[in-house]
């Protein structure tokens, strides 16, 4: 059996335990990043409760979740989701959101929320992370809508949580390393010392976060084609085992 490192947490690690297993990949989950509070930590409640809002873009399960923990009683606008596993996450907290199955990630979520509906004046929420990217409210406001651009949580390093993956990553006993977003990439090579020295064969849950690998010194990603569990597991099949034909 050989691994396959995951920049996940233990809990989201185990929906690849059982796409992985028939490759005969073992699990490591390494979650290479934590999130903590904002520095205000209420702001997400008051901009709720300020009311008023058109519409409601959320581009991250962590961001679903923080809507969820501030909205409480509050009847929440048109909620817009990028992905399936934001739109999970909102469906267990009972929120109902538009998820357009061609967005995947918060450019494009803009994009398809502005053409379908006029933004113009109105006030859109964005609650985010506060290294998260900023393309989707630049597209907001170019079309006129009044953003209200809301820090919702941090995401910092979290170096205890991946020791037993590092291990694995510099001694060349992963064959996979998968990755999920930008910000477990850079985390990643501040605790590896560097991307470029892993043998590990990478794998991207979608095209931005490959594009942050390819910054960092790797040049073959294998990326999902669609950010959901059998999606990273093929794209894991496209490279391994190596040498075989896909």
């Amino acid at each position: 059996m050989a691994f396959a490192v995951l920049t996940r947490d233990p809990a989201d690690a185990q929906a690849y335990v059982s796409v992985l297993a028939p490759l005969g990949l073992e699990v490591v989950a390494m979650p290479v990043t934590k999130t903590v509070p904002p520095a205000d930590p209420d702001a997400l409640t008051r901009a709720l409760a300020s009311g008023d809002f058109a519409a409601i873009v959320v581009a991250s399960p962590r961001a679903a979740h923080e809507l969820a923990r501030a909205a409480k009683s509050i009847e929440l606008p048109g909620v817009w989701a990028v992905g399936p596993a934001t739109k999970r996450a909102l469906d267990i907290a009972k929120i109902t959101a538009q998820h357009p199955a061609d967005a995947r990630d918060g450019a494009e979520l803009a994009r398809r929320m502005v053409a379908a509906v006029d933004v113009r004046g109105k006030r859109v929420l964005v609650p985010r992370a506060e290294e998260g990217r900023v393309e989707a409210l630049e597209i907001l406001r170019l079309a006129g809508a009044i953003v209200v651009d809301v820090i919702a949580y941090r995401t910092v390093p979290d170096d205890a949580g991946a020791a037993r993956g590092a291990q694995l990553l510099r001694a060349g006993e992963a064959a996979i390393c998968a990755v999920f977003a930008p910000s477990q990439v850079a985390a990643l090579a501040t605790i590896i010392g560097g991307l470029d020295r892993i043998e590990s064969r990478f794998c991207a849950i979608g095209e931005t976060t490959a594009t942050a690998v390819r910054a960092a010194g790797v040049r073959a990603v294998a990326v999902a084609a669609v950010p959901t569990p059998e999606g990273m597991a093929q794209a894991v099949r496209s490279v391994y085992p190596p040498g075989e034909p896909t």
